[in-house]
């Protein structure tokens, strides 16, 4: 199964970090960061900048279209982005699990996608995400989601 990585992950990023109300400097430069990884037509990387600078919720997201393992990247890479500031606000813990939920994720998958995106090494130019999506394409292929 092919992992699709691009602009609605990127938003629902984007969603959960803002939960706290603010985004970060450094939450706004891993958006970015990964945003320029991923190579989006300008449109996409039109949206995803006004996600980061205009605050968005999980409601502007589309999970529907989603694969399995692009839920369980995007879930990961949330989980991730939310502590490049050093510390998760519990607005932001609130929106992962919301987010988890509206992906479908089962608890075993949110452990899985967390522990996986735990062990990545953070850059100083940003996410791996070439790091994160082979370690959940190898290691997670299986997770149900129940």
């Amino acid at each position: 199964m092919d992992l699709d990585i691009g602009r609605d992950t990127l938003i629902a990023l984007a969603a959960v970090v803002w939960a706290d109300g603010e985004m970060a400097p450094e939450e706004a430069n891993g958006l970015r960061s990964a945003a320029a990884q991923l190579g989006l037509p300008q449109a996409d990387l039109g949206a995803v900048e006004a996600a980061i600078t205009q605050r968005v919720t999980l409601d502007h997201v589309e999970t529907i279209r989603m694969n399995r393992l692009t839920r369980l990247f995007t879930f990961a890479a949330a989980g991730w982005l939310v502590q490049l500031k050093g510390h998760v606000d519990a607005k932001e813990t609130e929106a992962l699990k919301l987010l988890g939920d509206r992906l479908g994720l089962s608890d075993v998958a949110r452990e899985r996608a967390s522990r996986a995106a735990s062990v990545i090494e953070r850059r100083d130019t940003g996410f791996d995400l070439v790091a994160l999506r082979s370690r959940l394409s190898t290691s997670l292929s299986q997770v149900g989601l129940e």
